[in-house]
């Protein structure tokens, strides 16, 4: 088994590579500010959603593509740790209902792995490892998915907190996006 593994691996490897190698070089792009936020936001599943998040921060009036990717993680990153103060408040309440209590417990639980990965991505970002923020952010996206299956799922439900969780994934989404267009 570890032999198949290791085959496996190489493949990988290999294929990553050839991947890589045949892509062309990153767009530039003239725009600065919110013209540009709005040029990278074009594709986002939110658009106003995006272009505001992204504006929101006054170091975006001039920032540049690698920039504005760089504050796209950091506000993911800083909407991840609110909510993780959010639900760790909550979860202090006495007399929560088991299923309320269940739900926060594993939500709690995904919010401290992706500040984690978020951190990752964000020093990912900056040695121009994209394929690694690629990783880092689809890994935190699963975990604000998996929130969402125990809000869906279960009858302990927040509404605050799940309003929390859909403006993390379109964060979070929306950093994705900007990492495959910076990617070379």
């Amino acid at each position: 088994m570890k032999m198949v593994g290791r085959i496996f691996l190489l493949f990988l490897s290999v294929y990553i590579t050839v991947a890589i190698a045949g892509k062309a070089p990153p767009p530039t792009f003239t725009e600065k500010g919110k013209a540009l936020a709005e040029k990278l936001c074009e594709k986002s599943e939110d658009k106003e959603f995006c272009v505001s998040s992204l504006t929101s921060r006054q170091e975006a009036e001039t920032a540049t593509a690698p920039k504005l990717g760089v504050i796209a993680l950091s506000i993911a990153s800083t909407n991840a740790s609110d909510t993780s103060f959010y639900i760790k408040a909550k979860l202090k309440q006495k007399n929560l209902e088991p299923a309320l209590e269940d739900t926060l417990d594993d939500c709690s639980k995904n919010y401290l792995d992706a500040v984690a990965q978020l951190d990752d991505s964000l020093a990912a970002l900056l040695a121009n490892a994209y394929i690694d923020v690629d990783i880092w952010l689809n890994t935190a996206i699963s975990d604000g998915e998996a929130c969402e299956s125990a809000l869906n799922d279960r009858a302990g439900n927040d509404a605050e907190l799940a309003r929390r969780n859909t403006n993390f994934l379109k964060l979070c989404k929306d950093a994705l996006l900007i990492n495959t267009i910076l990617t070379p």
